[in-house]
């Protein structure tokens, strides 16, 4: 009975933290943010400072709502929000990846600053060709920390979960 109550709290306490995702239409793009509230894993805290490359990867899904069968997908891509220690310089350096280019870098000085940036990297832009029925689309993320396979075919991955938001619904709560 006591392994019950304690493998319990151990799967109570390793739950993945949770994603703020914000999306906003803009002239034929939609603006996406992803915030990770909580704390990093602490193997990330512990390796930054060392010159290791430490990134979070950000899977993006664009549906589109269908009433009789699944789901259309729209565009699907990967923010990858990346930082390193560049000990010549005593600065890190933070880069922002849209499907492995990219986007946006910028040095940092502090391990604070670093993490900020692994947490909650800039706004991308994403431009869609079929932004029409704003009010079926919908936006799907999730934090990705490591990725790995089971018995060579089976992906794994330790992170977050999905989270959706309808981008009509978004526009709302912006105005």
């Amino acid at each position: 009975m006591h392994c019950l109550v304690i493998l319990g709290l151990a799967a109570a306490v390793s739950a993945p933290p949770p994603l703020v995702l914000d999306v906003s239409p803009e002239r034929g793009a939609l603006e996406v943010r992803v915030v990770l509230e909580a704390e990093l894993p602490t193997a990330f805290t512990e390796t930054l400072p060392s010159g290791a490359l430490v990134r979070v990867a950000y899977p993006i899904r664009v549906r589109s709502k269908r009433w009789l069968i699944w789901d259309g997908r729209l565009w699907k891509g990967l923010i990858t929000s990346q930082a390193v220690f560049d000990p010549i310089t005593d600065r890190y350096r933070c880069e922002l990846l849209l499907d492995e280019i990219v986007v946006e870098s910028r040095e940092v000085e502090t391990v604070e600053a670093a993490e900020e940036w692994l947490r909650a990297p800039p706004a991308v832009r994403l431009v869609l060709d079929d932004l029409k029925d704003l009010d079926r689309l919908y936006v799907r993320a999730r934090a990705i920390f490591s990725s790995s396979t089971t018995l060579l075919v089976f992906p794994n991955h330790e992170g977050t979960d999905w989270v959706s938001v309808s981008v009509i619904e978004a526009a709302a709560d912006d105005e």
